[in-house]
């Protein structure tokens, strides 16, 4: 996951009307940095509408662009996702990004899972940042919606759309909310989806960031809940890691959305990255150097039927 000569995944994901290909034709239109391809997923009696209002930073018709038919990405093309996305790199192995636009109303967890596996299997491709629209004007509404709720918590950069159709007091509110939420994203604000860009192509992903709670923080939102581990583990191994966060996902009984962080493994000289949705998970090593012999790891848990007791249990005891 951290070849850097791997083309870079970008998921742009986020409910309908939340500007998502207003986002992506934005993107075209201004930046000439990088080689860039789209796959975009849509239901199918949309094809063939998009495609020819993608134009690059030159207004000429951008040539890069595959349209997926068959619906939602997460279910019946999850195998021509795979196939378009070898398809660019053979035909233009100088590509550096792809930018994924899931459809309006797909869970992004099973193809965050689906790009995980297939990384596994040796693609060439691997996933960078996961971008995720929300239509500030709609929040109050959507946020009653479970896929609108997981668009947020798996985003690693939130852009917060629409602004100009909101109070400023309500603006602020919804800040508040996402930073309960998804407390490690990045948050941005927009009018029409536009930003810029470098927040996209040169994001840092969350997952690779010094989390800055500093105590172990538990918080129920609705029927979320979310808790924070900032733990001492100076004996886990990286092997014996990938044991307990297995138990957490898969034995014990927890509906886990996601889970992230920073973990300090015993005998390694660099922290190491946990990234998790559902019952897929993988911990990989950073260049983040461990400070001061400190072994503390930095654990945050979305999902439901989460608590503390249970997953400290898990991480403490052998």
């Amino acid at each position: 996951m951290n070849n850097t000569n791997k083309c870079k995944i970008i998921l742009l994901t986020g409910y309908l009307g939340s500007g998502k290909t207003t986002l992506l034709q934005y993107i075209l239109k201004v930046q000439n940095l990088y080689q860039v391809a789209v796959i975009q997923n849509e239901f199918s009696d949309e094809m063939g509408i998009e495609a020819p209002l993608m134009v690059d930073n030159n207004g000429d018709i951008f040539d890069s662009f595959f349209e997926l038919p068959n619906g939602c990405i997460c279910c019946s093309a999850k195998g021509q996702l795979m196939t378009a996305i070898q398809y660019f790199i053979e035909k233009k192995p100088n590509i550096q990004f792809i930018i994924i636009e899931s459809n309006g109303l797909a869970d992004p967890s099973s193809l965050i899972k689906e790009l995980w596996a297939d990384q596994g299997l040796n693609l060439p491709a691997e996933l960078a940042t996961i971008v995720g629209l929300i239509p500030s004007h709609k929040f109050k509404t959507l946020y009653e919606l479970e896929i609108f709720r997981k668009q947020i918590i798996h985003a690693d950069l939130l852009l917060l759309n629409f602004q100009d159709l909101c109070k400023e007091d309500d603006i602020n509110l919804i800040e508040k909310q996402l930073k309960i939420i998804n407390p490690n994203s990045k948050l941005l604000k927009s009018v029409k989806a536009q930003i810029d860009i470098q927040n996209i192509f040169e994001s840092e992903k969350a997952d690779n960031k010094i989390f800055d709670q500093e105590h172990i923080h538990f918080e129920e939102i609705g029927n979320i809940n979310k808790i924070f581990l900032n733990i001492n583990t100076p004996n886990i191994t990286q092997q014996e890691w990938n044991i307990k966060i297995g138990q957490m996902l898969w034995e014990e009984g927890l509906n886990i959305m996601r889970i992230k962080g920073l973990l300090f493994c015993k005998d390694e000289q660099f922290m190491y990255s946990l990234q998790g949705v559902e019952d897929i998970f993988e911990i990989t090593p950073t260049n983040l150097a461990i400070s001061n012999q400190q072994s503390i790891s930095k654990i945050l848990i979305i999902g439901q039927q989460i608590t503390e007791e249970l997953i400290k249990n898990i991480i403490l005891n052998n």
